[in-house]
């Protein structure tokens, strides 16, 4: 299957030239390093120091990693890092977060022609892959050049094995092509086993994500508070990573719970910063007062997040937050940490397949809340803004959640060390 893979990929690699270079002239990054993709990505000079690549798709899985390269970094300060990315904020998250790289660069499209050529002009002596960035025709050549490689922070849910499974042996063998899976819960360690992995070269560290959280001084706040135009004592939810058919429920929730909390404030998130437009049509439809992020100049009841990167700590200014892509199928849900680490209540929808790890912890301490309509939310959020005193009970409970989750970074780092000194 495989070998058919990788016969087919040359043949799709004549038409992703072309087709790839156009969609590439939308993107922000993509364009300009155009030739990273066909697999001419950075030439790394073999020496005596040894080269890892790590692969993390998007800006999340940047996050992620960062602690663990820092550590890496600080115990081996010779060893080359090079990390790929796939999107535009990968890319600005790897630029910012990651400066112990040597190199930063759009990973190579699964071709052979390509990834072949990014193999020779790297040279690695151990790639990593985060999270579910997964590349059958690289990891196969990986595999035939006995290049040890470890999947980090490994999320596979049961619905997506099954799709693996339907796809024959193709996935199959590249799961059992890893050196190591290093996954973040018990579902995702049962279902590499439903995929045929070795059992020994399985193990359950947890997410780094909870390890590179950044914690916000007062004066942070304070001042992220200025910044948005809010009085210290306005409500404010927030509605975060949403995705087309969220924003409608979300904001017929917010104008019912406007009725009971004239100065309730919503602060908007679309997931993907390209969906702007769209929703500010939806918001324009309702005759709703708003204002962008990036312009904003006087306090409306809707603030649209236009922004990249504020995300995370914009999850301070709320007294709760909502987490798309989980109200509509397939969905299967964002991540549910940042907000947690501020303390603050989480709502999402049924649809957490992607989360289930973290939300089944959360939903323990009684710090997160399944909703399903717009009904629902607001029955949430009026809840727990009429009750102050549990609001902080919570936030309590949210800090000693987040502390007894952290430490999988320091496990990360510790399994690359071990194959790096295995490494000829």
């Amino acid at each position: 299957m495989t070998r058919f893979y990788h016969i087919l990929s040359l043949l799709v690699a004549v038409v992703m030239v072309p087709v790839f270079t156009i969609l590439a002239i939308f993107s922000k990054h993509k364009f300009k390093f155009l030739r990273h993709h066909f697999g001419f990505v950075p030439t790394i000079k073999k020496g005596e120091s040894k080269t890892l690549w790590l692969y993390a798709l998007s800006l999340g899985e940047v996050k992620a990693a960062a602690p663990v390269l820092e550590k890496l970094h600080n115990e081996s300060p010779h060893l080359k890092i090079v990390v790929s990315v796939t999107t535009d904020s990968g890319y600005e998250g790897a630029v910012e977060h990651l400066k112990m790289a040597e190199n930063i660069f759009f990973h190579p499209l699964d071709c052979l022609p390509f990834t072949s050529l990014a193999l020779n002009r790297i040279k690695p002596d151990i790639y990593i892959m985060t999270d579910t960035g997964f590349w059958p025709g690289l990891t196969d050549q990986l595999y035939k050049q006995n290049t040890p490689q470890i999947l980090f922070n490994g999320r596979i849910s049961h619905r997506s094995a099954r799709g693996y499974l339907k796809a024959g042996s193709l996935f199959e063998t590249m799961f059992q092509q890893f050196d190591r899976l290093c996954m973040q819960n018990k579902n995702s360690e049962q279902a590499a086993a439903a995929l045929g992995v070795n059992p020994d070269k399985v193990e359950v560290i947890g997410d780094p994500k909870f390890d590179s959280l950044n914690s916000l001084t007062n004066e942070d706040k304070n001042q992220l508070r200025k910044t948005f135009l809010l009085k210290e004592d306005t409500p404010v939810w927030i509605a975060g990573s949403t995705h087309s058919g969220e924003e409608e429920i979300i904001l017929n929730a917010h104008q019912q719970l406007r009725e009971k909390h004239p100065d309730l404030i919503l602060i908007l998130a679309p997931r993907r910063i390209e969906r702007i437009n769209e929703v500010v049509a939806l918001l324009q439809k309702k005759n709703l007062s708003f204002a962008r992020r990036s312009s904003l100049e006087i306090s409306k009841p809707v603030i649209l997040l236009d922004t990249m990167g504020e995300l995370a700590k914009v999850y301070s200014l709320g007294q709760m937050a909502f987490i798309g892509n989980s109200l509509n199928e397939p969905g299967g849900g964002h991540s549910l940490i940042e907000p947690l680490s501020h303390g603050i209540a989480v709502l999402h929808g049924p649809h957490i397949g992607n989360i289930g790890h973290v939300a089944d912890e959360a939903h323990t301490s009684g710090l997160a809340f399944s909703v399903q309509n717009a009904e629902e939310i607001v029955k949430t959020v009026h809840s727990l803004l009429e009750h102050e005193e549990r609001r902080i009970e919570l936030a309590g409970k949210a800090k000693k959640m987040i502390e007894d989750q952290q430490g999988a970074s320091e496990k990360m780092a510790e399994i690359v060390q071990n194959v790096l000194r295995l490494t000829p």
